[in-house]
């Protein structure tokens, strides 16, 4: 549910960022990380870039390309962001350039929204056919522009493009879910911690960031972010308090001194969570039976946790 509202909500603030999010306001290192080449016919460098109202990082690129081959639309103007994982996230435009579609036609609000929507399912039917095979290959179309006849997208892949910008769609949804990911996704792998983006991803609200930041941990960075390990068992998402149990399991579940400021929270955690960590505990001593006692008479406390408590508290007595 979680991932789907931020979904949407990624959805909401393209109506933003397409618009307003100029090249120029963004804060950018000094060099490219990489200059990345599609097909031998484009290049372009990718920048490590910030947002300057959010503080938020991302990979991002100027591009500008023709996307039509039978010259129906105009080239474009856009500059693409990724996610510090290689996905593909948002992309914005300058407030003077307009992408158009068939015949020179320019691209309504719901056009840039639609198109976003589109560029960020990296499982779209896009994948999997060449741009000739999206054409309806009975119909045409005729350009007053260019004095042409063009094809129209077949009506079996309407659903996946934006009507009239076919070569747009097909053309950005290749370059931004294609090879580029994997190599984004490679480079973060190699300077994560020299970058010192731990305390960026651990900090992050995004649940892919904080999941990478527990399954990326050397035995020392666990001591080193012990504090942020925990503060993660709070998260929002339904599976990142479980990684952070996982990544504490052997440490600081096993120590009273270490477990008993957390487990006098229990009453802040998600009931799975609670359940996971009552079943992960041992080694009580007389503070950490007060607090299990307090939580286990709190209406907070579910039949089963009453249960485990009382087996625990039992066990650790004989």
């Amino acid at each position: 549910m979680i991932r789907i509202w931020l979904t949407y909500l990624i959805l909401i603030a393209c109506g933003i960022q397409c618009e307003a999010q100029s090249w120029n306001d963004l804060r950018k290192d000094g060099k490219p990380i990489f200059t990345f080449t599609v097909n031998d016919t484009l290049d372009f460098p990718v920048y490590v870039v910030e947002l300057p109202v959010e503080n938020t990082k991302y990979y991002a690129a100027k591009l500008q390309t023709n996307v039509c081959n039978d010259q129906v639309c105009l080239p474009i103007e856009v500059n693409l962001f990724w996610d510090l994982l290689g996905n593909y996230h948002h992309f914005s435009k300058e407030d003077k350039f307009n992408f158009t579609k068939f015949d020179h036609q320019y691209f309504d609000e719901n056009d840039y929204k639609r198109l976003n929507q589109i560029l960020l399912d990296s499982l779209s039917p896009l994948r999997d056919y060449a741009v000739d095979d999206l054409l309806d290959k009975q119909a045409k179309k005729f350009s007053f522009e260019i004095d042409a006849v063009t094809r129209p997208t077949s009506p079996l892949f309407s659903n996946v493009t934006v009507p009239g910008a076919l070569y747009t769609v097909y053309t950005l949804w290749h370059l931004v879910n294609g090879p580029i990911k994997q190599k984004l996704n490679e480079y973060t792998s190699q300077v994560y911690a020299e970058r010192n983006w731990q305390n960026y991803f651990a900090s992050s609200q995004v649940p892919s960031y904080q999941e990478y930041f527990l399954k990326h941990l050397s035995p020392a960075e666990i001591v080193r972010f012990k504090e942020k390990i925990i503060a993660l068992l709070f998260a929002e998402d339904d599976f990142i308090p479980h990684y952070a149990i996982d990544v504490l399991q052997s440490n600081v579940f096993q120590d009273p001194t270490e477990y008993n400021p957390i487990i006098e929270r229990l009453d802040h955690l998600k009931p799975h969570v609670i359940t996971e960590i009552l079943n992960t505990l041992s080694g009580y001593n007389q503070q950490t039976k007060a607090i299990l006692g307090r939580f286990k008479d709190s209406p907070k406390a579910s039949v089963k946790q009453k249960e485990i408590i009382e087996k625990s508290i039992n066990y650790e007595e004989q």
